[in-house]
């Protein structure tokens, strides 16, 4: 399952939106308070249906208060939110203001969750409880606050076993915590460590942690050995031949690797039947991706979180113009072909097609495309958004050039 399409009615701030989204990458720029935010939220309400109809999850819906559009202090009618898949499957959430007869002749009638529910008692439910195999798509939602990692300081009350759906547990919740992560990976690695006593074999690996090392290794090739050490109790890995508690790296790295952790986790724990489940299908969602980054990070962010879940469907928001003008590389990429420029920089680059790709400047709940469709690049609208600081200094050097000639 990816997404094609996102309707927005009555949402926040927002009157009506329709979105377009990248079956590979779609990025959201704008100010603090732009709505981008926002879109994420009401993509996570949408797939929330798909996490409530599944047994032992529950996905998140519209809030009680503060979801549905006020205009001039008077609540819109309805919000609503609708989501279109590649496929062709369409569904819709709606929340009335109340339960008065005019605001239902006010609401639109709507698609309702029957075909979606339909779908995931085919593809996934009734598999599932005939013992056939199936593939469930992944989905995940990572906030700002991401940042705050949760880790258990001890291991009462560890649960002993672990199902494939628990892969979809709170992952629609933007405050996302680290905390099953933890302890599936603590599990695992008992696990495996039995195993490899049992065969005597430190070569007998699991597929779900090594798709969880490759993931680490593929986004940060400077760590290695992530591990659990139990006094005291965390997650350990190797820098530069050094041992370091999880929590003793910068907020840059643990932003970032806490996120590839946590996804490569549930990548593992939703199909642990595949060679590398890092290749099933995902949709996940990032909220400033460029969080707590360095800017030599943000150049490289995209390529490597594209290029380590190679069928994941990545919705991001961002501030930053490094993330923004890399993209612009990746699709120039592309245009060249797959064949070897003689030039290793452009050889390394990730080719992302400009039919998998969508970029827009959001703008008072508002969207505005961002790549021109000539060039099929990010286009040059970009540079005054970017650029005030710069002519500021252009500006004082202008000055102090005139002050010279004087």
């Amino acid at each position: 399952m990816k997404l094609k399409h996102l309707t927005l009615e009555n949402f926040r701030a927002c009157d009506h939106l329709d979105l377009e989204i990248g079956s590979r990458l779609t990025v959201l720029l704008g100010n603090n308070g732009s709505g981008k935010t926002s879109v994420l939220d009401g993509i996570a309400i949408g797939l929330g249906a798909v996490l409530t109809h599944l047994p032992s999850v529950s996905g998140i819906t519209f809030k009680e208060n503060g979801d549905i559009r006020q205009f001039n202090n008077v609540a819109a009618p309805y919000v609503r939110v609708a989501l279109t898949t590649a496929e062709g499957l369409a569904w819709d959430r709606i929340k009335r203001r109340d339960k008065s007869k005019a605001t239902a002749k006010a609401t639109p009638s709507p698609l309702g969750l029957k075909s979606l529910e339909a779908y995931l008692d085919e593809a996934v439910i009734d598999k599932m409880n005939s013992g056939e195999q199936y593939q469930l798509t992944m989905m995940a939602y990572y906030g700002v606050s991401r940042a705050v990692l949760q880790v258990p300081l001890r291991r009462k009350g560890f649960p002993k076993s672990h199902t494939r759906l628990e892969a979809l547990k709170q992952a629609l919740e933007a405050q996302s915590s680290f905390k099953s992560a933890f302890i599936w990976f603590y599990n695992k690695e008992n696990e495996e460590n039995r195993l490899q006593r049992e065969r005597r074999s430190f070569d007998v690996t699991l597929k779900e942690l090594d798709a969880v090392r490759t993931a680490i290794g593929s986004v940060f090739p400077d760590i290695s050995h992530p591990h659990i050490e139990v006094n005291p109790l965390r997650l350990a890995v190797t820098i530069n031949g050094e041992t370091l508690d999880l929590m003793q790296l910068s907020d840059g790295y643990k932003t970032l690797l806490g996120l590839v952790i946590d996804l490569s986790m549930r990548m593992g724990l939703a199909n642990p039947h595949l060679d590398n489940p890092l290749t099933a299908e995902a949709i996940v969602m990032i909220d400033e991706v460029d969080l707590h980054l360095h800017p030599s990070w943000q150049q490289r962010v995209l390529a490597d979180l594209l290029r380590t879940f190679p069928n994941t469907q990545f919705i991001m928001t961002t501030h930053s113009p490094f993330v923004v003008e890399t993209l612009n590389n990746h699709l120039k990429r592309h245009k060249l072909g797959p064949g070897s420029t003689g030039d290793k920089d452009i050889d390394g680059l990730l080719p992302l097609s400009l039919n998998d790709v969508r970029a827009y400047r959001m703008e008072n709940s508002e969207k505005y495309p961002l790549i021109d469709d000539e060039t099929g690049l990010v286009d040059n609208t970009l540079l005054p958004h970017f650029n005030q600081i710069n002519r500021l200094y252009d500006r004082m050097r202008d000055l102090e050039w005139n002050q010279k000639d004087d």
